[in-house]
C-alpha cells in the first residue's frame, strides 16, 4: 500500500512524522518539509510505519548521493550539520517525554561532532553462497543483504576490502551468516569473526579459515554456538587511547568511533579527576576503557562486567599497564552492588542500550556515590533511569553529547550526577 503524505517533523527514533487520518505515520528515509509516496509496512490502530519511495520536493538538507540508500545509516541522507542540531533536539525531547525532565536540567549541552568513516567495530550479514554470495547490512525489516561498499561509516580500506571478501566467500562455498570486524584507530589493520551456518560442516569451516585469512591480520570463524573451529593470524589488536593500550578482539565490546573514543575518554577522567582520589566503580567494564581513565584520574578501581571475554581482554590490558590499583571482576552490575556494601567515591556505568534498568538505578541513587557518570547510547532508557535517580536524590551536574554514530539517528550522552554530597 502506497500513501502519500507530507513530512511534519522527526521522530526520535529516526524516521520523519506525518499526520494522516490513519493515524500518525513514521516514514523512513524522509524529512520535514517533503512531501512522500510511502510504502506501508505495519499498521497499528493509531499509527503506522514505512519507508519513503518517491520523495517530489526534497529537503534542502538532503545530502544525494550513492550513500544515500546506506541500509546501515539510516540518516545518510541528512546533512551532518542539521542532523547534529536535530540529534540535541531530540535528545531533550525524548528526556521531556519519556522522563518528565525540564531541558533546563541540562544547561547548555553541547554535542562534540565527528568526522566520518568512524567505525571500529561493524558487524556485516551473509547470505548466499557462489555467485550468490551477499556481504553487507539487512535493508530495513528484511533479511535482504544489501552491500555496504557505499557506507560513510567505514573507513576506505574496509569499504575496498568488501568487493574481494564477499568474491572469497563466494569462491569458498562456505554457507556464512555473519562478519565481525575490529580495525585499529588508523585502518591499517583488522581482525575478522566469520559465523558458519549452523547445519555448516568441518569443511566449510576450513575452507571459509582459508578464504578469509589472506584479507585479514587475523581471523578466526566459529560455529552459530560460537565455537572456534578455524584460526589464524593475530588474536587481539592493541590500541592506545589516553596513553594507555587497550586489547580489541572482534568478539568483544568497544566503543565504536575511532574518533571520539579519546574524548569520551577525557571527559571521563576529567569528571573523575575532580574528586579527590578513592574508590571507583567501572560497571559494564568492558575491556578498560575508562577503568584507563579513573587509574589516571587517581582512584583505585574495580571493573564489573559479564563478558568473559571481555574480561579476559580487560585483565590483558592491566597486566600490560602493570595495574597494581586495578581489580576486574566477572559478574553483572546490580549483583555485585548488593554484594559487595563498601563505600564508593564514584562510578562510571557504561551499560548497553538496555539502560542500567530501574532496579540498578534505584540501587545506585541509594549507594549515592559523590559522583556517578552515566554514559549511555540510548535517550529513551536514559531518560527512565534518571527520572528514577533524580527522583531519589541525585541531581544532574554536567551533561553532554557526542556524535558518536554520524549518519545515523543515535547519540551518545555522558552525565554527571551527584547526591550533593562531598
Amino acid at each position: 500500500m502506497i500513501r502519500r503524505v507530507t513530512i511534519t517533523n522527526l521522530a526520535p527514533t529516526g524516521e520523519g512524522v506525518a499526520k494522516t487520518p490513519e493515524g500518525v505515520g513514521f516514514v523512513a528515509g524522509a524529512l520535514p518539509g517533503e512531501d512522500v509516496e510511502a510504502e506501508v509496512l505495519e499498521t497499528r490502530r493509531k499509527f503506522w510505519r514505512g519507508r519513503a519511495v518517491s520523495i517530489s520536493n526534497p529537503s534542502p538538507l538532503r545530502r544525494l548521493g550513492p550513500q544515500e540508500s546506506c541500509a546501515g545509516c539510516d540518516w545518510a541522507y541528512f546533512d551532518v550539520e542539521a542532523a547534529l542540531r536535530a540529534k540535541r533536539e531530540l535528545f531533550l525531547e525524548t528526556m521531556e517525554r519519556i522522563g518528565e525532565l525540564s531541558p533546563a536540567l541540562f544547561g547548555e549541552l553541547p554535542i562534540e561532532p565527528s568526522p566520518l568513516a568512524y567505525r571500529l567495530r561493524s558487524r556485516f550479514h551473509v547470505s548466499g553462497s557462489g555467485e550468490t554470495a551477499a556481504v553487507g547490512y539487512f535493508a530495513p525489516r528484511t533479511h535482504r543483504v544489501e552491500t555496504a561498499e557505499n557506507c560513510e561509516a567505514l573507513s576506505v580500506p574496509l569499504r575496498a576490502l568488501l568487493p574481494g571478501l564477499r568474491e572469497a566467500i563466494g569462491a569458498s562455498w562456505a554457507r556464512l551468516t555473519e562478519i565481525a570486524v575490529v580495525e585499529d584507530l588508523d585502518a591499517s589493520r583488522r581482525l575478522a569473526r566469520a559465523t558458519l551456518a549452523a547445519d555448516a560442516d568441518r569443511r566449510e569451516a576450513n575452507a571459509a579459515t582459508a578464504a578469509i585469512t589472506p584479507l585479514f591480520d587475523g581471523a578466526a570463524v566459529v560455529s552459530s554456538g560460537g565455537v572456534v573451529l578455524g584460526r589464524s593470524g593475530e588474536r587481539r589488536l592493541w590500541v592506545s587511547v589516553g596513553g594507555r593500550d587497550l586489547s580489541l578482539t572482534p568478539a568483544t565490546f568497544f566503543q565504536a568511533n575511532r574518533h571520539l573514543v579519546g574524548s569520551l575518554y577525557s571527559e571521563v577522567r576529567r569528571l573523575a579527576g575532580a574528586r579527590p582520589p578513592g574508590q571507583a566503580l567501572d560497571l559494564f567494564g568492558g575491556v578498560g576503557l575508562f577503568a584507563g581513565a579513573l587509574l589516571d584520574a587517581g582512584h583505585e578501581v574495580v571493573t564489573v562486567e559479564a563478558s568473559h571475554a571481555a574480561v579476559e581482554q580487560a585483565i590483558a590490558a592491566r597486566n600490560r599497564w602493570n595495574a597494581s590499583r586495578w581489580t576486574v571482576a566477572h559478574g553483572e552490575a546490580f549483583e555485585f552492588l548488593e554484594r559487595h556494601r563498601e563505600e564508593l567515591d564514584v562510578v562510571v556505568a557504561d551499560p548497553p542500550r538496555a539502560g542500567l534498568g530501574l532496579p540498578l538505578a534505584g540501587l545506585l541513587a541509594q549507594r549515592a556515590p559523590g559522583l556517578l557518570v552515566y554514559v549511555s547510547c540510548d535517550p529513551a532508557t536514559l531518560a527512565r533511569d534518571l527520572a528514577a535517580m533524580t527522583s531519589s536524590g541525585l541531581s544532574i551536574a554536567g551533561a553532554r553529547l557526542y556524535d558518536l554514530f554520524p549518519l545515523t539517528h543515535r547519540v551518545e550522552a555522558v552525565l554527571a550526577l551527584s547526591s550533593g554530597a562531598d
